[in-house]
């Protein structure tokens, strides 16, 4: 094969992947709210093992809203592992770095630059939290100040769709009743 039969092939590759993507993107708004309260129900009942920073986080498959994996704050033990980052490497391990744009993850706070940077970089269709970054900051934890909106538009690439609000007041309940002591899972 000569150099120009390569580059077409290569290019109709790429082609081929990238038009993929886009018809397997997530449409969260087609998604049943009931669906959505379910996921966001499995994220808030992990985030109940950690009193102390309650996010948990469960990855769904978009069509039948089967839990795939979920994770709690573990930053105790280890700075990175918010609870999006542990569910993350949870459905790696399980089910391989494959999949991710027929993917929901929920998740209890909006998530930090840190972990949407990670779910961007996964190719996650849609991300579903409950609690905003200002609730979170008003709870007392340290947040950055950056919405998961603006780190997803900071990009020319994510096909990453956002929810917020989806059961907020029992996320906002686990934030503001948080108990100020070392988690049982740290």
């Amino acid at each position: 094969m000569n150099r120009r039969g390569a580059l077409t092939c290569l290019c109709g590759l790429s082609l081929g992947l990238l038009s993929q993507s886009a018809l397997a993107k997530t449409e969260l708004a087609s998604v049943p709210l009931a669906q959505h309260e379910l996921g966001m129900r499995a994220a808030i009942a992990i985030a109940a093992q950690n009193a102390s920073y309650p996010f948990g986080a469960a990855i769904t498959n978009s069509k039948s809203g089967k839990i795939l994996a979920q994770g709690v704050n573990k930053t105790f033990s280890n700075p990175v592992l918010h609870g999006e980052m542990v569910c993350i490497n949870q459905y790696v391990a399980q089910h391989g770095n494959q999949g991710w744009a027929n993917l929901i993850l929920y998740t209890t706070g909006e998530p930090c630059p840190m972990c949407m940077s990670a779910l961007i970089w996964s190719g996650i269709g849609g991300v579903v939290y409950g609690s905003s970054a200002n609730t979170i900051k008003k709870s007392g934890i340290d947040i950055f100040t950056f919405s998961a909106k603006e780190i997803n538009q900071g990009n020319n690439f994510s096909q990453t769709q956002l929810l917020g609000g989806i059961l907020e007041a029992e996320c906002d309940s686990l934030f503001a009743n948080r108990k100020i002591t070392t988690p049982i899972n740290a």
